[in-house]
């Protein structure tokens, strides 16, 4: 029965540890925390590219979060055929496709029961400057236990990879109890095998890309301190509040294109979306739902875009998300934005 007492700290041990995952290396890692760091410039300048492979640490892992402590790859090129802006080296994620620099920045990927997260690195301009360092975070959402009850008897127990070798060193006798129910063995893998707490507080809500916690902080567009950022990007930023709250956003910096990018000023709305999709119209925006001025409460857009509205304050009702999307072209006014937040009361 020792072992019984020795199993919660040793899987708490486990749980903190940060494992490094190589550079192409030949297999996939599973651990609850993961880093990633690029490798050394004189082995970087010899790379093509760079791949990493996670296995989930347990079968309720639905999220990983990517911090982004340092990442600095080659700002974006304009290609002279296409006229596009393209990225020469960048960071593949699922669906995002990150260059330049995005110290800071943070990531949420979903990831389906037994799926595999790869990131790769496409280092095809052998630059010796560009540098890394990621922290993965893997979370797990509480189970569905109508849908694991139908996957396994009710006596077995839903535990983490090191627990079924555990399990074996056990006698068989402490798993089952009286009249069907789990003995004190199985209740224990049952309870250390449940979302941690902390696991629950940092759960993305379905949709978000990115996930402010605290009632104050900073948001940034990708590749902000790039002065550019991508086109065809689209994804949501959230912060957390509840229904009885409100938020501000203050823009520090703000501009995007617009629908008629020869008249300088701010764009709202149709200036930013059209409802009819347009071929060769711009349609970089903000999306900010139940928003409004707070220096002109009866100004209430939904999209915003253009350039001055630096130095503005928004004020919007929950939920708190943000929507960015950029479309396929570029220009030079597209910079992109910086805002501060703060969560209150309603007033």
């Amino acid at each position: 029965m020792m072992i019984l007492w020795l199993l919660p700290l040793l899987l708490l041990q486990l749980a903190a540890v940060d494992c490094q995952l190589q550079c192409n290396a030949a297999t996939s890692l599973r651990q609850k925390r993961i880093v990633i760091r690029s490798p050394a410039a004189g082995q970087l300048g010899m790379l093509d590219r760079c791949q990493y492979a996670v296995d989930a640490w347990s079968s309720q892992v639905c999220q990983v979060r990517i911090d982004m402590e340092r990442l600095e790859l080659p700002q974006p090129r304009l290609n002279a055929t296409s006229q596009l802006l393209e990225c020469v080296d960048f960071l593949q994620v699922q669906r995002f496709q990150l260059c330049g620099r995005n110290n800071g920045q943070h990531l949420y990927v979903q990831l389906q029961r037994g799926q595999t997260l790869k990131l790769h690195f496409s280092l095809g301009s052998h630059s010796t400057q560009s540098t890394w360092h990621l922290t993965l975070t893997q979370l797990e959402c509480p189970p569905n236990t109508l849908a694991m009850a139908k996957q396994q008897p009710s006596h077995v127990p839903t535990v983490r990879t090191l627990l079924p070798f555990l399990s074996s060193l056990l006698p068989r006798t402490i798993f089952g109890g009286s009249s069907g129910n789990p003995g004190p063995a199985a209740q224990l893998f049952q309870t250390l095998s449940a979302p941690s707490a902390a696991d629950l507080e940092l759960l993305a809500p379905l949709g978000c890309d990115q996930y402010y916690r605290s009632t104050t902080g900073g948001i940034a567009s990708f590749n902000f301190a790039g002065g550019i950022y991508m086109p065809n990007m689209r994804y949501a930023i959230c912060v957390a509040g509840a229904a009885n709250m409100e938020i501000s956003y203050n823009l520090d910096h703000f501009s995007l294109s617009k629908s008629s990018n020869n008249v300088l000023g701010p764009g709202y709305d149709e200036d930013c979306h059209s409802t009819v999709k347009t071929m060769g119209r711009a349609t970089d925006y903000l999306l900010i739902a139940n928003s409004y001025m707070a220096n002109n409460p009866a100004l209430q857009p939904t999209y915003y875009c253009g350039n001055q509205l630096a130095g503005s304050k928004i004020i919007a009702r929950p939920p708190f998300v943000i929507h960015f999307s950029s479309d396929a072209q570029t220009n030079t006014s597209e910079t992109g934005f910086q805002l501060t937040y703060t969560v209150r009361q309603s007033q």
